[in-house]
């Protein structure tokens, strides 16, 4: 399953192109805002404000640990390729090494200058990957970075930058038809009790419908035309929270400011509350 862009002109975070990365983000970032009338003085204010209240310098996180996008695409491959699974449809264990069945094989797919070694390690760092005697077989269908230093920073960038091309399209887009998708669900007030049970809830239900977009899609790009020209697309799904502090000051403040109705484009949300 995909945890997976390429930057400003193209690339992806890592191989020395983690801060044109980052430089797309920030540079979108800004974009947005602008487009949103945020004032130029106030989003200097801001960028500079939180600069000066960083907990902690970024020079002390290991950016040489990226995260590897193809490692995840060679997994999408991995279980659905009729050849790499058994009659019953669970991935077969697989060598390293091998012109046919094998992790090298499938990272050919992929592209023929990927670093198979490079992916394995990769894999068995974030444990989607366990030794089956002098095999590798797969602990589960999707690569899990959260936690482990460097890959879940770059791995955050990428998130970030998805996010941002998405909003900053949709922005710009003459018409619904053009936009691409981004919907949300908001509840105003959800019990704090049952925060655990949203997100079990949202892992297995996300889980399940991100694996049956990404079977979509590799059942189009298995299909495709050679002839053809591809793009890098995705899914990204996350649920976002309030913070609690931050409601109450703005409630604190309402009781002594004039609410002042506002009209402009309505948000593209979908609203169960």
């Amino acid at each position: 399953m995909k945890t997976r862009k390429h930057t400003a002109a193209g690339g992806e975070p890592g191989d020395g192109q983690f801060n044109a990365a980052a430089q797309e983000a920030i540079e979108r970032f800004a974009r947005v805002m602008l487009s949103c009338g945020v004032a130029p003085r106030l989003l200097t204010d801001a960028v500079r404000d939180a600069l000066g209240a960083r907990p902690d310098p970024a020079a002390s996180r290991d950016l040489g640990l990226r995260e590897i996008p193809e490692a995840a695409h060679l997994v999408t491959l991995w279980c659905t390729s009729s050849d790499y699974v058994d009659e019953a449809g669970a991935p077969r264990p697989l060598p390293v090494r091998g012109r046919r069945r094998s992790l090298e094989a499938l990272a050919r797919k992929l592209s023929p200058s990927v670093d198979v070694d490079e992916i394995v390690r990769y894999l068995m760092k974030t444990q989607t990957l366990r030794k089956v005697g002098r095999t590798y077989g797969l602990t589960r269908r999707w690569v899990y970075v959260h936690g482990l230093e460097g890959y879940a920073h770059t791995r955050s960038v990428r998130a970030l930058v998805g996010l941002l091309r998405t909003i900053e399209h949709n922005l710009c887009a003459p018409t619904d038809a053009d936009t691409w998708f981004e919907f949300a669900a908001d509840n105003l007030h959800f019990p704090v009790s049952q925060l655990p049970a949203l997100d079990k809830r949202m892992r297995r239900e996300g889980l399940g419908c991100l694996r049956k977009l990404d079977l979509f899609m590799q059942q189009c790009a298995d299909q495709r035309n050679p002839a053809e020209p591809s793009v890098w697309v995705g899914v990204d799904m996350h649920r976002f929270q309030q913070d609690a502090l931050a409601r109450g000051a703005r409630r604190s403040q309402s009781k002594h400011t004039q609410r002042t109705p506002t009209k402009g484009r309505r948000n593209r949300r979908g609203d169960t509350s």
